[in-house]
Parts: structure tokens; C-alpha cells; sequence
């Protein structure tokens, strides 16, 4: 099973988005980093399993958060490109992949 990094782009929204939750409810921030932690999981056991978002990145929804992981996989691992909300312009990550 390949291991899985992220962009630090993406762990700034990983890191953004759990303290937007923790403030909202004390606590929810931790189940939402609760909630990616077993999405990626999900991902590393089945990395083609989830639909294509834009070639070669994939996304993964995670539940039960408005969230999608936009992954690529590379020769040695998984990379997560963004932590991304759904309520984004579908093509704000792209500039990432360069």
C-alpha cells in the first residue's frame, strides 16, 4: 500500500478547515480530522476505485462533511492535491499540478 503525502497547500486547508469545526462545536474538529484520516485510508486501499475529478486527479467525498480529497497517484505514493470544499469553483485546485 503506497503511503499518502499532501501538498502543503492542502494541509493548510486540512488544518483551516478543522479549526473553522472546533470553533463552530468543540470536539468537531477532531471528527472531521477523524473523518480524512479514514477517507484517506479508504483511498490508499483502493486508490482507482473513486471517479476521476479531472485527469489524472481523483476525489474521494469526505463524510459526512461537504469535503472531497483530490488525490493523484504517483510511482511511490498517494498525493493529496487539495482538502477541498464542495461549495469551491470545481477548477481552484488546477493550478496545483504544475
Amino acid at each position: 500500500m503506497k503511503r499518502l503525502t499532501y501538498l502543503s497547500i492542502a494541509e493548510i486547508e486540512l488544518v483551516e478547515a478543522a479549526q473553522f469545526y472546533n470553533e463552530s462545536q468543540t470536539g468537531l474538529g477532531r471528527l472531521f480530522l477523524d473523518a480524512v484520516r479514514e477517507t484517506g485510508d479508504r483511498i490508499r486501499q483502493n486508490p482507482e476505485w473513486w471517479p476521476v475529478f479531472e485527469a489524472p486527479v481523483r476525489g474521494c467525498r469526505v463524510f459526512p462533511f461537504p469535503y472531497r480529497l483530490l488525490y493523484r497517484e504517483l510511482p511511490d505514493r498517494i498525493q493529496i492535491v487539495s482538502v477541498f470544499h464542495l461549495s469551491r469553483h470545481p477548477q481552484s485546485w488546477r493550478d496545483r499540478l504544475s
